[in-house]
């Protein structure tokens, strides 16, 4: 009992690491490229430009902060009760795409909180036709995409499984009948 203790502290531990670590580079990248008017990473192509996004998303005009603190919360506080509470019952990728997701929803969070909008930086414009982002976005994408791919997956091997036992019991039924058959004769 004491061991399975220790594992599910340390498998906590890496989850808050990894939260933390991703809130920091985000806070520092963006503290960085606030003093900063534009950082040009590769010409033609990656800059790191400051664009304030006062908007709940990119295409979001409400405006309306408090309430997307409030959601914010509310959803950060369910995903943190979901990993307490089905620990046992989610495996280890799961907690790692939930921590990304976390963790980017923290840090933009942070940013609305202190600064009233959220702080992107990463720009491709150059050469595609995207919104400016920043590492938070990029984590909570990778979290949600992995998610649903490991979920997706995960599904596919359950209906894999499913037919292979329904195909089994087919199997056996057929051999019941059979020997039915032979033992009445």
């Amino acid at each position: 009992m004491n061991k399975e203790k220790n594992k599910i502290k340390k498998e906590y531990i890496i989850l808050i690491i990894i939260v933390i670590a991703i809130i920091m580079v985000d806070q520092i990248i963006k503290i960085y490229v606030s003093n900063t008017n534009e950082i040009t990473i590769i010409k033609g192509v990656l800059n790191l430009k400051v664009k304030q996004n006062e908007n709940l998303d990119n295409g979001d005009t409400s405006n309306s902060g408090t309430m997307y603190v409030i959601a914010n919360l509310i959803i950060i506080a369910i995903m943190i009760k979901f990993i307490t509470r089905q620990n046992s019952y989610i495996d280890k990728k799961f907690k790692i795409l939930l921590s990304f997701i976390l963790a980017g929803a923290i840090s933009n969070l942070i940013d609305r909180m202190f600064r009233g909008y959220v702080i992107e930086y990463i720009d491709f414009s150059q050469i595609i036709n995207i919104p400016v982002f920043n590492i938070a976005d990029i984590f909570v994408i990778i979290g949600w995409v992995g998610f649903a791919a490991t979920f997706a997956s995960f599904t596919v091997k359950e209906l894999r499984e499913n037919k292979i036992n329904k195909e089994v019991k087919q199997e056996i039924e057929k051999e019941k009948i059979s020997k039915k058959k032979k033992d009445k004769k």
